[in-house]
């Protein structure tokens, strides 16, 4: 039994963000493998996107198969991960004419 595709996206972007700041380490990679997935079902179920039907299902289903969610959480964390350095990569014109002022001796920004 697997998690449907709506379902799988919208866990991801829940786990994203828990990941993306270093929780989805070994250990708790390895806890998920031993059964430990409560911490994770715990900010599943308090986003209060699933019935708790679909909370129970989904209960089932990491439970009986914990790579299914480890998989979820770092398919959700490198994606961000990813958003996040694109967005610090760009800058719009006007940052970089500002940072170019701004850096400059004796230089003052005028609006």
């Amino acid at each position: 039994m697997t998690v449907t595709s709506g379902t799988r996206e919208l866990v991801r972007a829940i786990l994203a963000y828990e990941c993306a700041d270093g929780l989805a380490d070994r250990q708790s990679i390895e806890a998920i493998r031993n059964g430990d997935i409560e911490y994770w079902m715990s900010a599943i179920e308090s986003s209060a996107l699933f019935a708790p039907g679909e909370l129970r299902r989904m209960r089932f289903v990491f439970e009986s198969d914990p790579e299914q969610l480890i998989a979820v959480m770092l398919e959700g964390a490198d994606e961000l991960r990813e958003r996040r350095s694109s967005s610090h990569q760009r800058s719009s014109p006007w940052v970089s004419e500002i940072a170019s002022r701004s850096h400059s001796p004796g230089s003052r920004a005028t609006g």
